[in-house]
């Protein structure tokens, strides 16, 4: 069958047929996506983890690597165009349209939900960028670069601006040409203004990420001047003269990162593969800490316990306290936690079917006799009870003591231990904690290592090693003998 040139969309080697204005659109996403595997490293290593480790680990990566660029580059709001922007009033309100709705469907995609606008176009942090944008025009006006008239209708858009009354968003990330000469606005923001205002420009011009040019790095003495300059950067200053050095496991991470952007530039034949064996000859000085993790007890749980279930919703405090035994006697991860499925759970062989980190299947036994046991047995005779229709395990629970078929968020385990700290438990705590108590736990009890590293589904003992909280004082009366 013939194809006419005429009525057919040409891209490189690929040929399409018209088709509807979305799967056109889909199509041209798919299209830069791989065009971004061959020509951006970075990008192509991030996407990488999406086999092999979870969102969160994409997210830390992202997170990392943006940082490591913006420090080379320099801050993206200082390659904007304002001027252009501060004489097009609904420009802007189309911009940041279109920024905030991205920001809300990019947190539903990394929180596993579904964007919703109704739900998903909260919290967005709006303020911090409206008060970031009102200086800019101010400063603008103070350089007479702009008229008082066009100051008022700047001022005016933005104030007027809510997201919840855009409906469609018409600006694609990268919409906007950096200008050649960056320029340098002294004004005075906020941390949180700052942050959002960043933000903001980096979607107008597309991250930092996706604009560097990760080829001129990726040479070993290069890479390793550069990643010294960027980890001395986020020193900061203790009360006395010293400086605080950098973590070594926050070292270790931008190294193990950037040794996969090597990796992924090898791949698509962009470097040699002597350069890549002097990037992975890279050393950093090495240094331990202390793991960050909180110790709990049976009795700090048990007080945990009583508190939660203390509260008014009866539902959510089974549920709250299945979930708070769960993580002290199982020591799942918080996505582990709200990634069970109803079918995971086997009370008759006291068994806990987990797909953790990297997709890896584990079996986390419990006893009969245990707290967990009850907890669960409590909270599973609820659920069974209220909703047949429901998969996930711990779901929500409104505040008229009914299901919903939403799945939790990690965020809401966050938000769990810092309401028990609300409710008059004594100090602060973290999901973590409890995954750093039951591997304390298991070790005191005279486990080895190698079997605890399994139990907590950690693919190498080094890491288990990391949380074990055991004090020095346990260590008297440990000595060799004949």
């Amino acid at each position: 069958m013939s194809i006419d040139p005429s009525n057919a969309l040409i891209h490189n080697d690929v040929t399409l047929r018209p088709g509807s204005l979305r799967q056109q659109t889909v199509i041209s996403q798919q299209l830069r996506q791989r065009d971004h595997f061959v020509s951006n490293p970075a990008l192509a290593y991030i996407y990488s983890l999406a086999a092999t480790d979870t969102t969160g680990g994409q997210a830390n990566a992202r997170y990392t690597l943006e940082r490591f660029s913006r420090f080379l580059l320099g801050s993206t709001f200082d390659r904007i165009d304002w001027l252009m922007l501060l004489t097009s009033p609904t420009l802007i309100e189309k911009a940041m349209a279109a920024f905030l709705i991205h920001r809300a469907k990019t947190k539903a995609k990394m929180k596993g939900l579904f964007y919703d606008p109704s739900r998903s176009l909260k919290n967005l942090h709006i303020n911090p960028l409206k008060k970031a944008l009102l200086l800019i025009g101010d400063y603008y006006y103070q350089q007479q670069q702009i008229t008082s008239s066009q100051l008022t209708d700047w001022q005016y858009s933005i104030e007027k601006f809510s997201v919840q009354n855009q409906t469609k968003h018409e600006l694609d990330p990268g919409w906007l040409a950096p200008i050649a000469i960056e320029q340098t606005l002294t004004i005075e923001l906020t941390s949180q203004a700052q942050v959002m205002l960043e933000a903001f420009s980096c979607y107008c011009l597309r991250p930092c990420i996706e604009r560097m040019d990760w080829h001129s790095v990726l040479y070993a003495p290069v890479l390793q001047t550069s990643m010294q300059s960027f980890l001395s950067s986020r020193l900061t200053m203790k009360s006395s003269d010293r400086k605080q050095d950098y973590a070594p496991a926050t070292a270790d991470n931008l190294l193990r990162m950037l040794r996969g952007v090597a990796h992924h530039a090898w791949l698509s034949e962009s470097i040699s593969v002597e350069t890549l064996q002097r990037i992975k000859a890279i050393k950093l000085p090495r240094g331990s800490r202390q793991s960050s993790g909180r110790y709990l007890s049976y009795t700090d749980v048990d007080q945990i316990s009583a508190l939660t279930l203390a509260q008014s919703n009866k539902i959510k405090a089974l549920r709250d306290n299945a979930i708070f035994w769960l993580m002290y006697e199982s020591g799942l991860r918080r996505a582990e936690v709200i990634g069970l499925d109803i079918g995971d759970i086997d009370l008759y062989l006291c068994k806990i079917r987990v797909m953790g980190k990297g997709n890896k299947e584990r079996h986390v036994p419990f006893s009969k006799s245990s707290d967990l046991y009850s907890a669960i047995e409590q909270w599973l005779t609820i659920r069974l009870q209220h909703s047949q229709n429901i998969s996930s395990f711990f779901c929500g629970v409104n505040r008229y003591q009914q299901l919903t078929a939403q799945r939790l968020t990690t965020q809401t385990l966050n938000d769990l231990c810092k309401h028990i700290h609300q409710l008059g438990f004594s100090r602060r705590i973290s999901p973590h904690d409890f995954r750093h108590s039951v591997a304390t736990n298991l070790l005191r009890s005279g486990y080895d290592l190698l079997l605890v590293s399994k139990f907590m589904g950690h693919s190498s003992i080094t890491t288990t090693q990391r949380y074990d909280r055991r004090t020095d004082d346990e260590l008297q009366g440990v000595t060799p003998g004949r």
